[in-house]
């Protein structure tokens, strides 16, 4: 069919072309058909006015004559530059417009003489041009012969009767010349358009014959098509549904019924609500409520559909629009997988994932998640947290001794015996070995002593026997409270460790409570100024936007560079984001920064025009607080929405770290930017233990291979290995790589044998203010640094 389609288009082609040419021959020929009376009008004014020159010898009549003459004279010209090799157009041009031809027409009286000088018809009128170039050259010697005879003083009766008998005879020689050129054109104009007309016909023919061949041919396919779909249908080894827009279902496969244990013609009397639960079609539903969006249905996603027995079944589905075959209104057209027991082995395997398989309890992955919440949620709420740290006495003990099948029996009774003490919204986890995490939620450092107490006291009055022998445990307890607004999980984890080591070097089966150190406070009290430097040097205007350069290994030129954040204090001295950061992040400034950093870059890109055409691509960082923050990210599609700055030249940072604490409203974040055409990159990446792992989940454009891998590239074996594999995994993904920290352009060759894609660094591009880019790059090309 491909061929046939083809065929018509290359036959519709040439019939445009061949239509399009003969209509540009006839408006040629019809060019020197209206120049041939220009011609013809200046040779008998000009015959006329010498006559009267003749009997009244008046020099102005000469000068007529002259001018008139000049019209045939320059399409002579014209035809003799044409008529050289190579042809002088220009002159031919200038001979054209003196015969008072048309300017538009010009080109086409050259084109026409050029190319079909000696062609039929065309050829006839040539030769009488040429003739008739022979009398008006006769009359422009004549002209001077009389011009002469009266500067003689010459005016006899008979010499003037001579003179105008000689102009008529030219005059009536020329006559006949002038109507067979004429004549000869509008013949060939005539063959030309009856040749159009039954090259048209021919063409249409043809072309009606071919698409009458096509239609046969799809319609046959078509037949095949349909009948291969309904075997395809009814035989998938997937579900199928066929519904209206409204989710009346027309039509089921074998399958569909199978997995929902329901006949078709039960389930062809059902409307697709009927058989959705009731939560997963809320989030179907349209925004208005009213129908199901399929637009957001056309991507993969899994719901519960309900089976006749009243059980439930994950289904895997997506639908497409395809044209009725009835009415002509759309139907949808749904494929969906039963993938209940992948399922459940999901869920499953995410239950382990997160929980202790001996005692059930949550492991250490899941206690760190749940504590950085347990953190936020205490600077949210204002109200403190609890966190204990409770580690056996003497546990190797029972294992020594009695085995460690004894042991992991101790520690199932354990984790049962201080779950039955513990309040309804606290939980608690296993650290590993004879180590456990409790939560006390919006409780104070005394209460949760009176708690620990209670959960010390249980486990010391409890008995554990094996074989015979009892055994009385008891434990160490360190507790931290959680403020909220200065901790971290890591801090958090060492405090607590630390009180219950305290505990056991106190005699054991006793509690204490983490206290922070001198050294501590004094590294809170210098972040907690650093907090009001901060809010002051945002006032102040004293926050300052740089920019890094990143350039590109394959020598593209493209303009990229990523905008740094300083601080000047009130001395004057600058201070670069390693100082003021961490204690922006720490105490809820880093979005304020952000949106700071957000609006001063785009604000400097919109006064500069040309700097922003010849931009590729900025790079703005975005912390862990403002990611997880969607009022930030409201306000940065606002920024979006009114800037002059097309999205697509930006491109947000995200560390590695951050993006992966904040994995859901990094995602969030993305696809958001995505949306509106913006790039992401995930800085540091390879700091974290699965960054590999986590890429599946986080879709970003750019990965920034973390430093620690570029320093010492050259200096050691396990280096390039790891960046090889990262570029070659980026490569695979689609997504380019940048190599920071990049000291020595030495290095740029290793990097691009490794295929690293581009490079940032101090041995690219000293830092310098953003101003100072911009005014470099629109003074000309920027200065290699």
């Amino acid at each position: 069919m491909p061929y046939e389609f083809g065929a018509v288009i290359l036959l519709a082609a040439v019939a445009v072309i061949a239509t399009a040419a003969m209509l540009e021959l006839q408006a040629s020929a019809t060019a020197y058909i209206v120049g041939e009376g220009h011609w013809s009008k200046a040779q008998q004014d000009a015959a006329r006015n010498l006559q009267r020159y003749a009997s009244s010898g008046d020099a102005s009549l000469l000068e007529r004559a002259r001018a008139d003459l000049a019209v045939p004279l320059g399409d002579r010209a014209a035809r003799l530059a044409l008529e050289r090799d190579p042809p002088d157009t220009d002159i031919a041009r200038a001979g054209f417009l003196q015969g008072r031809n048309a300017p538009a027409d010009v080109d086409r009286l050259i084109r026409m003489y050029r190319f079909l000088h000696g062609a039929p018809y065309f050829r006839e009128s040539v030769a009488q041009w040429r003739e008739g170039d022979k009398g008006i050259l006769e009359l422009e010697r004549l002209a001077s012969e009389m011009e002469s005879a009266y500067a003689e003083g010459v005016k006899a009766d008979a010499q003037v009767d001579m003179f105008q008998r000689r102009i008529e005879a030219i005059n009536t020689r020329l006559r006949p010349i002038e109507t067979a050129f004429s004549q000869s054109l509008v013949q060939g104009t005539r063959m030309l358009r009856t040749l159009l007309i039954i090259t048209s016909v021919v063409m249409f023919a043809i072309i009606a014959w071919i698409v009458i061949v096509v239609l046969r041919s799809t319609l046959m396919r078509i037949r095949e098509s349909e009948g291969m779909f309904r075997a395809a249908f009814h035989q998938a080894a997937v579900g199928m549904l066929r519904m209206k827009l409204d989710g009346r279902i027309l039509e089921v496969n074998e399958t569909i019924c199978r997995i929902l244990g329901r006949p078709a013609q039960d389930l062809c009397l059902l409307n697709l609500a009927d058989i959705v639960h009731a939560d997963d079609l809320a989030a179907m539903k349209s925004a208005d409520g009213e129908g199901i969006d399929w637009s957001r249905r056309m991507r993969p996603s899994e719901h519960r559909f309900l089976a006749e027995d009243g059980s439930t079944r994950w289904l895997r589905w997506t639908v497409s629009m395809v044209d009725g075959d009835v009415d002509g209104k759309e139907r949808v057209f749904g494929v969906a997988e039963d993938v209940s027991e992948a399922r459940r082995l999901s869920d499953e395997m995410i239950h382990q994932a997160s929980h202790d398989a001996l005692t059930g309890l949550i492991n250490r992955r899941e206690i760190e998640a749940r504590l950085q919440r347990a953190i936020q949620s205490a600077g949210a709420i204002g109200e403190p947290h609890a966190f204990l740290f409770l580690d056996l006495d003497q546990f190797k003990l029972v294992n020594d001794t009695c085995g460690h099948l004894a042991g992991d029996q101790l520690l199932r009774q354990i984790a049962g015996v201080l779950q039955m003490h513990m309040r309804g919204n606290d939980w608690m986890g296993r650290l590993g070995g004879d180590e456990f995490a409790l939560l006390l939620e919006r409780t104070g450092i005394d209460e949760a002593i009176r708690i620990g107490q209670r959960l010390r006291r249980a486990l010391a009055g409890s008995t554990f026997s094996w074989e015979g022998s009892a055994f009385n445990v008891t434990c160490s307890v360190g507790i931290v409270e959680l403020q909220g607004a200065d901790e971290d999980v890591g801090h958090v984890l060492r405090a607590a460790d630390r009180a219950c080591y305290q505990a056991k070097e106190d005699g054991r089966n006793c509690i204490r409570v983490y206290h922070e150190s001198d050294l501590a406070m004094a590294r809170r009290r210098e972040e907690m100024a650093w907090v009001g430097d901060i809010r002051q040097a945002i006032a102040d205007g004293r926050i300052l936007l740089y920019a890094q350069r990143i350039e590109a290994l394959d020598g593209d030129g493209q303009l990229n560079y990523e905008v740094l954040v300083r601080l000047r204090d009130q001395k004057g001295r600058l201070f670069s984001p390693d100082a003021f950061l961490p204690a922006a992040e720490r105490y809820g400034q880093a979005m304020a920064i952000d949106r700071l950093v957000m609006s001063m870059a785009l604000r400097a890109l919109e006064d500069h025009p040309d700097h922003l055409s010849s931009l590729n691509r900025c790079h703005l960082n975005i912390s862990a607080q403002s990611i997880a923050n969607p009022e930030f990210r409201k306000h940065v599609a606002d920024l979006l929405d009114s800037s002059a700055v097309p999205a697509r030249k930006l491109c947000f940072e995200l560390t590695e770290t951050a993006a992966i604490a904040n994995l859901a409203h990094a995602h969030e974040f993305i696809e958001d930017m995505h949306s509106r055409g913006c790039q992401i990159a995930l800085d540091d990446f390879g700091s974290g233990l699965s960054s590999f792992a986590y890429l599946k989940n986080l879709p970003v454009d750019i990965l920034k291979i973390d430093g620690m891998f570029i320093r010492d590239l050259a200096n050691n074996e396990v280096d390039p290995v790891l960046v090889r594999s990262m570029c070659n995994m980026a490569r695979s993904l689609g997504k380019v790589t940048v190599a920071e920290w990049v000291e020595d352009r030495n290095m740029l060759a290793l990097l691009r044998k490794l295929g690293v894609d581009q490079a940032q660094g101090h041995g690219i591009h000293e830092p310098c203010t953003l101003g100072d880019l911009v005014c470099e790059r629109i003074g000309g090309e920027a200065v290699q640094r």
